[in-house]
């Protein structure tokens, strides 16, 4: 993620964009946890609700980190860059 961030900033207009950034940490970072999650094994108390659902606790605590992350990656592409001349 560090080198993803880092060529964004300084490779790209991102840093104009505020929330751009952020919202790409989020998402790649939710991403990353729910492949992790998915190689883990689930709680032994929650064992039972990760075969019931077929999803672990922690993947569907990353899912709403995935969405508004995603949210915030929409809203900040919408909006225009810092520095932008209105018309």
């Amino acid at each position: 993620m560090i080198i993803v961030m880092l060529l964004l900033f300084w490779k790209t207009n991102a840093r104009f964009r505020p929330g751009l950034l952020g919202s790409v940490f989020a998402v790649g970072l939710g991403i990353s946890r729910f492949v992790a999650e998915y190689f883990r094994e689930p709680d032994a108390q929650l064992s039972e609700f990760a075969v019931r659902t077929g999803l672990s606790m922690g993947q569907w605590l990353t899912i709403p980190l995935v969405l508004v992350g995603l949210i915030f990656l929409v809203r900040a592409l919408v909006r225009p860059p810092l520095g932008a001349a209105k018309a």
